[in-house]
């Protein structure tokens, strides 16, 4: 009777519980983002150590956003039956022990072979806790809120930079992966203090009654094949080339930039992490700014602005030739590409009427997060050819196209979604 009393509490009130929930989603991401941050900064060190080409460590990235795509496809129908929850703190021990596992590989296909596990956990993180959040924030904060959780990523960002400064060159790369396991603090957080979705509670207390939702009982169960149908299927091909411009561009960039660093510009792994650590306060900077800009002027406009800005600050950034300029360059450079595609959990799905709107989002950024997945092995593949400047440069193109996308998108700042 507590525990009903306890839920009936939150479905009444959910704006109480908001900071914790919200709490909890910045916390998974930044362990989120330190496991991916934790794969950059061990290639290079890897390509030294195991003589591997620059293609096949790039494969290594493959292999773990590969498993990431995948499980976009897969966690959608768990967290609408166990509860967003329940699923996020499996995801966050998911991956945790799996990154960790990966600090005992001794050779290269067992790593590979890890780091698609890994990925699977790392690829319900992002999509849950976006879910959860959403269903605490009422709609004029959303963009703000969303924005907030990606704050987490330069944080994860920081967290595996002081491992790599301070003790790779004690302990081997190693310590990284072990780094992993820190994402149970997250989980532990969350299973303590973070309530369940007041939405999904409703929903269960509903069916526990022998009742429907409004929603559930006037609008059809929604399929893949609804996302094709009229006006869907145009909404469903723009919020797919947005996610996958925004994320093609952030792990062809993000998952090279410390190789670059290293194997180009000469940075020794401390001078490397100071610049990084730069170019992630600038991203967590941007994160607030860019959240503020969408649900004051306009998610259209951010969008547009964020990807020809981006576009121009990494040409202007692989051109720089002073080590004094890169570095400071790098807090301009994590400010822009990052914090501008902040507001995209809240633009995406505002854009999909409610019958569709949770397989549409769910397909959107699956399936762009699978198009990135090719991105590190094709970008090594260039670098080996080329350059690592060179494939950078092309990553400029990737970050323009979002703004084609974006201009076409219908503005949704004004928008109340009523489930």
């Amino acid at each position: 009777m507590a525990e009903l009393s306890y839920n009936q509490k939150i479905i009444a009130d959910p704006l109480k519980y908001k900071y914790k929930a919200l709490t909890g989603a910045i916390l998974g991401y930044m362990f989120d983002a330190q496991d991916f941050m934790v794969l950059a900064l061990v290639i290079p060190l890897l390509v030294k150590t195991w003589g591997i080409s620059l293609a096949s460590a790039g494969l290594i990235s493959t292999a773990t956003i590969f498993g990431a795509a995948l499980s976009g496809y897969l966690w959608g129908p768990m967290i609408d039956k166990f509860g967003r929850k329940k699923m996020l703190i499996l995801c966050l021990a998911w991956f945790g022990i799996f990154t960790f596992l990966c600090g005992f590989a001794t050779n290269y296909t067992q790593l590979i072979l890890l780091r698609f596990i890994a990925g699977i956990g790392l690829g319900g993180e992002w999509v849950i806790g976006a879910a959860l959040i959403s269903e605490f924030f009422p709609p004029e904060q959303r963009a703000r809120a969303t924005s907030a959780v990606q704050s987490g990523w330069p944080l994860g960002y920081a967290l595996a930079l002081g491992v790599n400064a301070y003790l790779v060159p004690t302990y081997g790369w190693q310590i990284l992966f072990f780094s992993g396991i820190l994402s149970l603090i997250a989980a532990v957080y969350i299973a303590v203090f973070v309530p369940e979705s007041p939405a999904w509670l409703k929903a269960q207390i509903n069916k526990s009654q022998g009742k429907e939702s409004v929603s559930k009982a006037e609008v059809k169960a929604a399929t893949w094949t609804d996302l094709l149908k009229g006006a869907n299927l145009k909404t469903t091909l723009l919020a797919f080339g947005l996610c996958a411009s925004c994320l093609v561009s952030y792990w062809g960039a993000g998952s090279w930039i410390p190789a670059y660093l290293s194997a180009e510009r000469g940075l020794n792994v401390k001078d490397m992490s100071g610049y990084l650590m730069i170019l992630n306060v600038g991203g967590f900077i941007g994160y607030y700014v860019y959240g503020y800009f969408a649900d004051k002027v306009g998610r259209r406009a951010n969008f547009i602005f964020g990807s020809l800005a981006s576009a121009a600050v990494m040409l202007i950034w692989i051109n720089l030739s002073s080590p004094t300029a890169i570095l400071w360059m790098a807090g301009v450079f994590g400010f822009i590409t990052y914090g501008y595609w902040g507001p995209l959990a809240a633009f995406v799905s505002e854009q999909f009427p409610t019958n569709v709107r949770g397989i549409g989002t769910a397909f959107a950024y699956a399936s762009g997060r699978m198009m990135s997945a090719l991105a590190p092995f094709l970008m090594g593949g260039i670098a080996s050819k080329y350059s690592l400047g060179f494939a950078l440069g092309l990553v400029s193109v990737i970050y323009a196209a979002g703004a084609i996308f974006g201009y076409f998108m219908k503005e949704t700042k004004d928008i109340i979604i009523v489930d």
